[in-house]
């Protein structure tokens, strides 16, 4: 891969990454968990009001990640580890198949209206894509910095 655009490449996934990691961590311990005190007349309203705020704040981010980390694993950047790389992916993977199997599922639940164990399971296995996004936050700095340590 040209050296501008690995860079650019191994950029935008670590930003993307680091982005994430941040929004997650602050979701998993700020904002689910105040779902429990929303009260059960407007937790419908109060959901459905939280799920359009945070879509435009994740998917092109999510997105971002997505591509630049499957970009970077089929077109490794010279002296940039093929296993941070795929470990990258298999983050990207993880988070992605957590949100889709089982965190939209609990939402749709919740959309109906306030149900303590979908919540409570939605904030425990929210923990499998807080781990996700933050080892794949650890993996892309950790390839963006090698990449940039190279001698040039």
């Amino acid at each position: 891969m040209v050296s501008s655009l690995a860079w650019w490449a191994l950029s935008l996934n670590a930003a993307a990454a680091l982005y994430m990691t941040g929004v997650i961590w602050l979701v998993q311990r700020v904002h689910y968990p105040l779902l429990r005190y929303v009260g059960a007349e407007s937790f419908a309203d109060y959901h459905h009001r939280h799920v359009a705020g945070i879509f435009p704040v994740v998917a092109l981010p999510m997105l971002a990640e997505g591509v630049a980390a499957a970009w970077l694993a089929f077109q490794p950047p010279d002296g940039v580890s093929r296993w941070a790389l795929w470990g990258g992916v298999a983050c990207v993977l993880a988070a992605f198949g957590v949100t889709a199997l089982v965190s939209i599922p609990c939402h749709d639940r919740l959309a109906q209206g306030f149900d303590q164990a979908t919540l409570e399971r939605l904030v425990h296995t929210n923990w499998l894509r807080t781990l996700a996004w933050t080892l794949h936050g650890g993996l892309s700095l950790a390839a963006l910095v090698q990449f940039g340590c190279q001698k040039r």
